[in-house]
């Protein structure tokens, strides 16, 4: 998950929440209170704004370390997190190739994905093959585009296991030191992707969230 905290009060939570349905996206909030303790911590409270999800709209207190390095708090069904980092102003950038060498069976949409600048798209390689377009409007190398806004990045996964090669939105967020991209998609049903609810750990550990390692 990405926590922004913008210009004024403004928040923003930038991931899937599960509550009685998926929430993907910008899931915005605003800061009600700010205070500080005797050891420099900050304790800000955000409200967030769930339209159809008011039952789930009760504040959110989350604390800032003194050194301003870490993030923790929240509550379920929102929010719950530990020790967040601070991701610099300056974002890292997202070019170069992503992988999980030792488990190259692991993550299978995005594993491995390369992510070239400045055009801002991306080629595939799985099981150590280059994947080809095979439908007649994807011809050559497959390459879909991608954005990165800061620590965020939306791009697609592909899947060439049926035809047409199906090709699957994710998103991702960096960590604070730009050497793993945390990754998931937007729709569960076609990625071969493991979650908290699988029966099985065909494609990765069950219960962690999907990560690449930058090579």
């Amino acid at each position: 998950m990405s926590l922004r905290f913008g210009a004024g009060d403004d928040v923003t939570a930038w991931s899937h929440l599960t509550l009685n349905k998926y929430h993907r996206g910008d899931i915005p909030g605003k800061i009600t209170k700010v205070e500080e303790d005797g050891q420099g911590q900050i304790q800000v409270t955000v409200l967030f704004d769930l339209p159809g999800e008011e039952q789930f709209n009760s504040p959110q207190v989350f604390m800032i370390s003194a050194d301003k390095a870490k993030i923790t708090g929240g509550s379920a069904p929102i929010i719950s997190m530990v020790d967040m980092k601070l991701y610099p102003k300056e974002s890292y950038g997202i070019v170069g190739i992503w992988a999980q060498p030792e488990h190259p069976q692991w993550f299978a949409d995005v594993n491995v994905i390369k992510f070239f600048s400045p055009e801002g798209y991306t080629n595939y390689i799985q099981s150590g093959i280059p994947l080809i377009g095979t439908s007649s409007d994807m011809g050559g190398m497959l390459s879909p585009t991608y954005k990165q806004d800061g620590s965020r990045l939306t791009f697609a996964g592909v899947d060439p296991s049926e035809l047409p090669v199906k090709i699957i939105p994710y998103y991702g967020v960096l960590s604070a030191d730009g050497n793993i991209l945390y990754v998931d998609a937007y729709e569960f049903s076609r990625a071969r992707l493991t979650a908290s609810q699988s029966t099985f750990e065909y494609y990765g550990p069950r219960g962690v969230t999907p990560w690449l390692i930058r090579q």
